[in-house]
């Protein structure tokens, strides 16, 4: 049976679902310039991958995707901290580099911290532990959390209710003139209404894209079997990139994305009900999203190259740092394919990285179900702990019903049989995100066995072949042949040809040692000295570019030409080759 889309109480009983997109708070505004940049792009060192991160600053790096979960009581006193003196602690340069900006943020939060214990009863004067401050600021939940916090204040409290946005729609019902000035909430109602903000960010790269869908409570979708969607949804753009199409915002930098536009559907659940989630009733991933053309007399283009289409009520938002899109929470939405992500040069050692598109995302929840949301949001690490704990329940009820022996030996009959399991979707659902755990799992794990696999066979041949010329240099052609499958055909096999020369790429795209001398992608700490002398930490490169030795080299060199794939990687015919580094 199909979820129902209701709002949800305390008292579990289902009520009136909410209304369609019809009503006119059914908007979609777009603000620009949400934060100051610099907390924005702290946001992204927050999310992106290391390798797509500019920052030495390594206490950034964490886990991604991440979410936590801000209420409004906690926004309430970042707000009351700054009118009461905290503004002077806020720095409004927007000259400071990103290290400058975090050594002022930590002085911020240190002095929020002792204000914050003052309030709770202690005496400022004696508020003196910095170490435990210090403490709070090096972990990073932590410092998600509190910059989660801010951006919820300044956006969702501070900014939406004073102004609308710079760009805003409703439904076609509800007003012809498609474009409005109107606030999209005032803070009282705002604060009345809602709990919280569930708050989650996601960094993406170039092929990836988020399929057609409506944001609702994970958690209470999987026990509860009801899809509760947020009063308000929004999003912030963090990452230094504009779309083409956008050339009016003269704040964002120059490298440029194609695609990765988010995509909102006026229509709100009637839309839905057309098109289920991922498309599944309508075959379309999109939900019947067209990117918008030019000379399509049904497309309206506004200020920033915002397009709407008359017709089917999609709304399509190019990308911009530091841009803000909050609408309803009911309707449905998607962020395009990435198409490509320019490089930028990194400030701190002249190399090249390539940009991640980061998101960090927002679901305003009521009263209701705010305090249910708050205790494992989505990606936070308490969700994922209840993901792991549905999965052991699961995993015990099925071996007691085999009759198979528990922890102290005992057999117990009964527990659950697939049967029922398969009547309910919400188990269901939760099975198959923790069968989409573990096969990342594996494939994280396979990975670090063929860099170590591939590690291995260029120490050998780097002790056997140093001093000869490049002749006698490995190509990653040769790497293929060996470590890739000799069946390509073979549904299931790992790695394959084309695994193995994704992997190498990846791997000579990763340009920063580890700090801590443990080995990573293209470095490797040659502990038992394979290569000579034991301890040398060494970095693989590109040595030159022709075609290899082997007859397979040659043949590989002419697969490229025509592989829209391998024309976007380092070449098969490039030479490998290590070099030692200061450990």
């Amino acid at each position: 049976m199909a979820p129902r889309i209701v709002r949800y109480d305390h008292s579990h009983k289902l009520t009136s679902p909410q209304s369609t997109s019809s009503s006119p708070s059914s908007r979609v505004h777009i603000y620009d310039d949400v934060l100051h940049p610099n907390d924005t792009r702290m946001l992204y060192e927050l999310t992106a991958h290391d390798e797509q991160r500019s920052t030495p600053y390594k206490k950034l790096v964490g886990e991604s995707p991440w979410g936590t979960y801000v209420t409004t009581k906690e926004a309430l006193e970042w707000i009351e901290w700054k009118k009461g003196g905290g503004q002077q602690y806020i720095q409004q340069s927007h000259t400071k580099t990103i290290d400058e900006y975090l050594v002022d943020w930590r002085q911020k939060m240190i002095h929020f911290l002792r204000w914050q214990k003052h309030r709770k009863g202690a005496m400022y004067e004696q508020v003196v532990d910095i170490q435990e401050f210090h403490n709070q600021l090096d972990d990073m939940d932590y410092i998600r959390h509190a910059l989660a916090v801010e951006a919820v204040a300044s956006f969702f409290i501070e900014l939406i209710p004073i102004q609308p946005g710079s760009v805003s729609f409703q439904a076609k019902s509800s007003s012809s003139d498609q474009s409005t000035r109107t606030k999209l909430f005032e803070a009282s109602s705002f604060l009345e209404q809602v709990h919280g903000v569930a708050v989650w960010a996601l960094s993406s790269t170039a092929g990836q894209s988020v399929s057609y869908h409506m944001d609702y409570a994970e958690l209470l979708r999987y026990e509860y079997n009801v899809t509760v969607p947020p009063l308000w949804a929004g999003t912030l753009q963090c990452s230094n990139l504009r779309n083409k199409v956008h050339t009016d915002n003269a704040s964002v930098g120059e490298n440029v994305m194609q695609g990765g536009e988010f995509c909102v559907n006026l229509r709100g659940l009637n839309h839905y009900a057309e098109h289920g989630y991922k498309g599944n009733l309508s075959g379309d991933p999109n939900g019947g999203w067209k990117r918008p053309e030019e000379d399509n007399a049904n497309d309206q283009s506004i200020k920033g190259g915002v397009h709407m289409n008359h017709d089917d009520q999609w709304v399509t938002i190019p990308y911009s740092f530091n841009r803000g899109i909050v609408h309803r929470g009911d309707l449905p939405h998607l962020s395009a394919p990435i198409t490509s992500i320019s490089t930028q040069e990194n400030n701190n050692d002249g190399s090249s990285i390539r940009t991640s598109r980061v998101i960090v995302g927002f679901n305003a929840f009521g009263h209701d179900v705010g305090a249910l949301i708050a205790k494992a949001p989505e990606h936070s690490k308490p969700f994922r702990r209840k993901v792991r704990l549905y999965r052991s329940m699961i995993n015990d009820s099925c071996a007691s019903a085999d009759g198979k022996p528990l922890g102290n030996g005992t057999k117990v009959r009964g527990g659950m049989d697939l049967s029922q399991i398969r009547q309910n979707k919400g188990l269901m659902k939760l099975l198959v995100l923790a069968k989409r755990e573990k096969v990342k799992e594996e494939l994280r794990r396979n990975q670090e066995q063929l860099s170590f696999g591939i590690w291995q066979r260029l120490l050998c041949h780097h002790r056997y072949n140093a001093q000869d010329n490049t002749r006698s240099l490995l190509s990653i052609s040769d790497i293929v042949d060996e470590f890739g499958s000799q069946n390509d055909g073979v549904d299931g096999l790992w790695p394959k040809s084309t695994d193995v020369h994704v992997h190498l790429h990846h791997m000579l795209s990763s340009t920063r040692a580890p700090l801590d001398g443990r080995s990573k992608r293209n470095f490797f700490l040659d502990e038992d000295g394979i290569a000579g002398s034991p301890g040398v930490l060494y970095c693989m490169q590109a040595a030159a570019v022709g075609l290899s030795s082997s007859p397979s080299g040659i043949a590989n060199s002419k697969r490229e030409e025509g592989s829209p794939l391998h024309s976007r990687l380092t070449p098969l015919s490039t030479y490998l080759h290590i070099v030692p580094t200061a450990t």
